[in-house]
């Protein structure tokens, strides 16, 4: 597919899905009236990560009544970075802005993201006020945050998290690399530290529950320093 072809949207949306049944039909319900009063031509992509509940069945209903929604059903389990890379892959907008599927990240801010992106940024990440995050949570924020801003030479008054908008030039960075274990932002410091931050609106989980642990943060984080710390020199030279 050529370049001509695959800027045929102004916005992209991409939304990995795990188990949201509950939250998808609401999330897209707001995406698309607030994508239509910006009157911009957008696609919603949502990449089901093998749910265990309805998600795909709930997503194939709203596809078959809107074709600006598309569902990428994956075979397998893997994770929500690759799921959010493959999505990216799919992508055909100009813009192209990742959101969760919880409803945690509100759908109206990504006005917020697509206007502060106009001031020649790569990436804009969207930055809540997290009052009453859980403690674990923010510990594992904080140290995620420290690794990138040593090792990755992020900007240190710069935070990053999984609401953002990125332009094209990034997207097509990230769908390149070739990195074994995903992780969408350590690719992207990878090519850039043309970063802003706007801040954004949280909400407390409303269905479900994270299945966020101090285990899981600990296994990120060895991961991060293996594929992206130690070879990061070596990336460096290969450039």
């Amino acid at each position: 597919m050529d370049k001509a072809v695959k800027l045929d949207q102004d916005v992209s949306i991409v939304i990995p899905v795990y188990n949201s049944a509950q939250s998808i039909r609401e999330l897209i319900r707001r995406l698309v009236t607030t994508l239509e009063a910006r009157e911009s031509t957008f696609e919603i992509i949502l990449v089901d990560d093998c749910s265990k509940d309805d998600s795909r069945e709930v997503i194939r209903v709203l596809e078959a009544v809107d074709s600006r929604i598309v569902l990428i059903a994956l075979d397998q389990n893997s994770g929500q970075q690759s799921a959010i890379k493959t999505g990216l892959a799919q992508s055909r907008g100009r813009k192209v802005i990742t959101i969760d599927d919880d409803l945690q990240q509100q759908p109206e801010d990504i006005m917020l993201l697509l206007d502060e992106i106009k001031k020649g940024f790569d990436v804009v990440y969207g930055i809540p006020d997290r009052a009453g995050y859980p403690f674990y949570r923010q510990l594992g924020s904080n140290l995620v945050d420290l690794f990138f801003t040593l090792i990755l030479k992020k900007p240190k008054r710069i935070r990053v998290g999984s609401f953002r908008v990125l332009n094209r030039e990034t997207v097509e960075q990230i769908i390149k690399d070739q990195t074994p274990f995903v992780y969408i932002t350590a690719i992207t410091l990878r090519f850039t530290k043309n970063i802003g931050n706007v801040k954004v609106a949280f909400k407390q989980r409303r269905y479900g529950k994270s299945n966020y642990t101090i285990k899981k943060l600990s296994q990120l984080l060895l991961r991060l320093f293996y594929y992206y710390g130690r070879f990061n020199s070596d990336y460096q030279r290969r450039k």
